[in-house]
């Protein structure tokens, strides 16, 4: 079977987080996001926050009931211990400036860049504030 779609223009990550004001300060400090939106739901058990720059889309959003996979599951070290996604990743076009980026900004670095032959591209992944992995692919 054929791709349902001829090429993806961009990407969008939807993520629960602790802390909404620390994740948008990091998320502008270190990827260069701009908060296109925030609110909180009527009940106040949620709060998002859209953030957006050059084609990437980072919603971030606190649940009331959200729990932390450590305070459940003291035993697993990582979400890969877990069915589910446990990286993200977002394509680039100078992968050499994202990584040069990185550095500079200070930010964790889960893996340096490789080349990957079977996907022909090289890619770095970093941790963000709360330990999410952000894979980063380009040539």
């Amino acid at each position: 079977m054929d791709a349902p779609f001829k090429a993806a223009n961009g990407g969008f990550l939807a993520i629960t987080v602790p802390d909404v004001s620390a994740s948008v300060e990091w998320y502008s400090q270190k990827l260069g996001l701009k908060t296109l939106k925030r609110a909180t739901s009527p009940d106040k058990k949620a709060e998002v926050a859209v953030l957006q720059a050059n084609g990437l889309t980072v919603e971030l959003v606190w649940f009331a009931d959200a729990v932390s996979l450590g305070s459940i599951a003291p035993q697993l070290k990582g979400t890969h211990q877990v069915h589910g996604i446990f990286k993200a990743g977002i394509f680039v076009e100078d992968l050499d400036r994202a990584w040069r980026e990185m550095k500079a900004g200070n930010v964790s670095i889960a893996f340096e860049p490789f080349f990957d032959s079977s996907m022909q591209c090289r890619m770095f992944a970093i941790r963000d504030n709360n330990g999410n992995i952000l894979q980063f692919f380009g040539t």
